[in-house]
């Protein structure tokens, strides 16, 4: 069975990886982590009375595994709505090479605001703001590919 050590090692490893999605399981010891939609690392030791902590679904969440128990807890206490890629590309946040973006952080937005541009097969796709509201987070960089779903932005 892995140590504490060991699975973040692992987790680190996955993560720097193009590897989507990995599951391990041996002895009552299941390990699954996806970097696809949910994002979520969950660690489930059958075996072991002791806590542990793992990350999920992004950096506001975490779930802590106690006595064979599962318990999420959600730290972000604000709802927000999140804009995800509706095809593969690449992510550019402006019009131009090293132009102003679109949007920054904390910028406001209206249902139809252009967020950015996704170019797939030399075809630059704007996408737009599906709610009215505030940028709270850009999550991708200039550049970055993006697959089906993969979350750009949240906005509050």
């Amino acid at each position: 069975m892995l140590n504490y050590e060991q699975i973040m090692e692992l987790i680190k490893s996955i993560d720097s990886s193009s590897l989507r999605v990995f599951e391990l399981e041996d002895q009552g010891f299941k390990l699954k982590l996806s970097k696809n939609e949910e994002t979520s690392k969950e660690i489930i030791n059958k075996d072991n009375d002791s806590n542990k902590i793992s990350n999920s679904s992004a950096e506001n969440n975490t779930t802590i595994i106690n006595n064979n128990e599962i318990i999420k807890v959600d730290n972000e206490e604000e709802d927000f709505n999140v804009v995800k890629s509706p095809l593969v590309g690449t992510y550019y946040s402006s019009g131009t090479p090293g132009g102003k973006p679109y949007v920054q952080k904390g910028d406001k937005v209206k249902k139809g605001d252009v967020l950015c541009i996704v170019e797939a097969m030399k075809i630059m796709n704007e996408i737009t703001a599906e709610y009215d509201g505030e940028i709270i987070e850009v999550l991708r960089s200039d550049e970055d590919i993006v697959e089906y779903g993969m979350e750009l932005f949240k906005i509050k």
